[in-house]
């Protein structure tokens, strides 16, 4: 769960945002992920946890698909492909469950990441928008 706090801090970082980044919610998001047969969590492990995905399968009766939730990296281990191993894992999951595409959404700032999915084949299909009330 540190990794994800990490994770979250980023986030807030890139967004101008502030997240309440409870302890317990962050372990009881965690095991929900592991235990819902729609959501799948992976981590790659080289000796110690450097890197996460969260992704859902979404499915209606008009598609499959899945969604990546969030994906990290701890900064020292940025660059040396763990990001792209842990989308091309989680791209096989959501395959082997009949998924025809892969979703994401990403931060206009966040333009390191933006390089990365654009590199491995992911466009640009829609803006998101928001204004604060």
């Amino acid at each position: 769960s540190f990794l994800r706090k990490m994770g979250l801090k980023e986030y807030s970082r890139l967004a101008h945002e502030h997240l309440k980044m409870n302890p317990q919610k962050i372990k009881k998001e965690f095991e929900e992920a592991l235990t819902n047969r729609r959501r799948k969590i992976f981590f790659v492990d080289d000796g110690k946890i450097r890197a996460y995905i969260i992704g859902t399968l979404l499915k209606n009766q008009y598609q499959c698909l899945g969604y990546i939730d969030d994906v990290y990296v701890e900064e020292d281990s940025r660059g040396k492909g763990f990001g792209k191993e842990l989308i091309r894992v989680f791209t096989k999951w959501a395959l082997s469950r009949k998924a025809t595409k892969i979703r994401l959404g990403v931060r206009v700032n966040n333009t390191k990441a933006i390089r990365l999915y654009k590199k491995i084949g992911f466009r640009i299909k829609h803006y998101e928008m928001e204004k604060e009330i």
